[in-house]
């Protein structure tokens, strides 16, 4: 499959994202900050794929000849059998008559971060910069490198919902 085949809208100026349809597509995103039009730190699965939704449909209708708008949002949810927090990483593609939703890997996160988001109305990116002293973690490695010691990467986890998001559109499998 040639991903390179589109060109592709990005819903976000953040480079961990940029980064991500990068290495999914072999291509340079044309990018736009769009609002999500969900809280900043989604606390639901549903809550950031609608986020996601929102800026791929948004950003497709604002850039110009782009054939795919995408919007990638990460958020949190919560798995009450296990009674953990996870990092979810989503993907929206949109080509104005299509939508395909892709999820990359759900990672627990800590419960004290969790407790802290709850209680002091933070976002995860926030504490992970306190506790990793860094500023503006979430365009770098964020959660997935502080707490894997950069095995993973929010590029890597963004890159793979990219990829499940938009191989509907190529794959004769789906037609």
């Amino acid at each position: 499959m040639d991903f390179s085949a589109f060109r592709y809208a990005l819903g976000t100026t953040n480079n961990a994202k940029k980064s991500a349809v990068q290495m999914a597509t072999g291509t340079e995103p044309a990018c736009l900050s769009v609002p999500s039009g969900v809280f900043d730190q989604p606390m639901s699965e549903e809550e950031t794929v609608e986020g996601a939704i929102n800026r791929a449909k948004t950003v497709y209708k604002l850039i110009p000849g782009s054939d795919i708008g995408l919007g990638l949002e990460g958020g949190l949810t919560y798995d009450l059998q296990h009674k953990q927090w996870y990092l979810i990483s989503v993907c929206a593609a949109w080509n104005g008559a299509e939508l395909y939703i892709g999820k990359g890997l759900s990672f627990p996160i800590p419960n004290q971060a969790a407790e802290r988001i709850q209680q002091e109305n933070v976002e995860l990116s926030t504490i992970i910069d306190e506790w990793s002293g860094m500023t503006n973690s979430n365009h770098q490695g964020g959660a997935y490198g502080l707490l894997t010691e950069n095995r993973i990467r929010r590029a890597d986890v963004f890159r793979d919902a990219v990829l499940a998001a938009i191989t509907p559109f190529l794959s004769p499998y789906y037609k």
